[in-house]
């Protein structure tokens, strides 16, 4: 009689091994919030910045009324902890409550023992500083790429996306132009990507209804002549295609226009030198890309911001935590992971209070 095979049954113990993953299992770095504030130093970033908008609002006219409470609260501290709640994709009682549950972030956030401010004052705070201490805290993190080396600035791209409005009574948003999408009430950001290093060097924002050309010049002239980048080719698409730009880019900037043309508009004699090739075009669809990831893992919409102020804050911080994600991945020696969150923060449930 033959012998039956055996099989093992549901609770006989069996040594598991788990499934090849190509090497990704020792890439993931998990960074906490404590980690990541203390080592990129982001509060000390934080108080620069905040000290230098302060400079700058000591030069407006003085408020006649009489003057509220003291602040309890720093403005870096403020800054920090919107960072942070952009980061972990966080709202504003998620993230007070994450400070509650865990003093030694709201420590690492500059808060004092046992004080953690509330999610509305969080809100009036954020309203409050305006847009440009955040756009202060994002040129500080593009110089910091820089310095470290992650943005180089030779080979850049320009192009802008769509972001829909979070209610139609936005005062401030705009219906687009037709298009074979429809049309989109909302903005455009208009970004300056570094295609090597694929990071934003620049952002611009408008309603949905501007041109795209127009902004190509102050994006061009922050990148070669504010932060000195050595622009070698800019790429861009068929709606930056313009006499001037073309001249501004190589007379002014110094670098090599790819962008295409209307052969049947612009006879191929007098573009000759400016004729571009399909596979150096190609690689423009980088930023094509970068937008898609920016509004599925770093969530770049508009979403409960109405008004200016509030979208230019929320983009802002979107493209801070992405700089960050970056300058932590290279800071840890694996810039291979500098477009990967998921691999670079760890998750922020649950945490634990040793460190």
């Amino acid at each position: 009689m033959k012998d039956t095979p055996s099989y093992p049954t549901l609770h006989s113990p069996i040594a598991t091994v788990p499934p090849p993953r190509r090497g990704r299992a020792q890439l993931y770095l998990s960074l906490h919030a404590v980690q990541l504030i203390q080592m990129l130093t982001l509060l000390p970033l934080a108080t620069g910045v905040a000290a230098f908008s302060l400079l700058a609002r000591h030069r407006l006219p003085k408020r006649t009324d009489r003057p509220g409470r003291r602040q309890l609260y720093s403005d870096a501290s403020v800054l920090l902890i919107a960072l942070i709640a952009r980061l972990w994709r966080l709202s504003y009682p998620d993230v007070c409550l994450w400070l509650t549950s865990w003093p030694a972030l709201a420590a690492a956030c500059g808060l004092s023992a046992g004080q953690v401010i509330h999610p509305a004052h969080l809100s009036r705070r954020v309203r409050a500083l305006g847009p440009y201490p955040f756009w202060l805290l994002y040129l500080a993190l593009v110089w910091r790429a820089i310095r470290v080396g992650l943005i180089r600035g030779r080979d850049l791209v320009i192009d802008s996306t769509l972001l829909t409005a979070w209610t139609r009574l936005d005062t401030s948003a705009a219906w687009s132009f037709p298009s074979s999408k429809g049309r989109v009430f909302g903005y455009k950001v208009h970004t300056l990507l570094d295609r090597y290093a694929r990071l934003p060097i620049f952002f611009m924002l408008s309603s949905a209804n501007h041109n795209d050309l127009p902004f190509a010049y102050p994006l061009l002239w922050a990148a070669r002549f504010l932060l000195r980048l050595p622009v070698h080719v800019v790429r861009a698409d068929g709606a930056y295609w313009g006499w001037a730009l073309i001249r501004y880019i190589v007379g002014v900037i110094g670098a090599r226009p790819i962008i295409p043309f209307n052969r049947k508009k612009q006879p191929l004699e007098k573009v000759r030198q400016l004729a571009w090739y399909r596979l150096s075009y190609a690689a423009r669809s980088i930023i094509e890309r970068f937008f898609a990831a920016a509004k599925r893992y770093y969530r770049l919409d508009t979403n409960y911001s109405e008004g200016w102020d509030s979208v230019l804050i929320r983009t802002t911080l979107t493209f801070c935590g992405i700089l960050v994600v970056a300058l932590a991945a290279q800071h840890e020696g694996a810039p291979e992971l500098r477009l990967s969150p998921s691999r670079v923060l760890a998750h922020y449930q649950p945490i634990e209070e040793a460190m």
